[in-house]
């Protein structure tokens, strides 16, 4: 294939795009930007929890959960289910001072 064919095929595939995105009634589009925004916040709240919990609180490694969150709304649904550790879970450890909370 060509770099003129390639060029082509690209300018062809953004039409459609551009197409589809019209053919949407408005609260079709409403609905889309919606979703995008809600995955986009769990997303950066999965990443954010992560971030801020120690390796002990967390189920397996920091850098799978990550890669996990990058699965649509299914991977931070999933971290918040099962990728924390819940208090009863996680015991401090002997030497380690909790924080008391008022």
């Amino acid at each position: 294939m060509t770099k003129r064919q390639l060029k082509r095929r690209i300018k062809r595939l953004q039409r459609q795009t551009t197409r589809q995105w019209r053919r949407l009634s408005p609260p079709q589009r409403t609905m889309m930007v919606a979703g995008a925004v809600v995955q986009v916040t769990l997303f950066a709240a999965a990443q954010v929890d992560i971030t801020k919990r120690n390796p002990e609180e967390i189920r397996g490694p920091k850098l799978l959960w990550r890669l996990i969150c990058l699965v649509n709304f299914i991977g931070p649904i999933l971290y918040f289910s099962f990728g924390r550790l819940t208090t009863g879970e996680y015991a401090p450890k002997e030497n380690e001072v909790t924080p008391i909370v008022a």
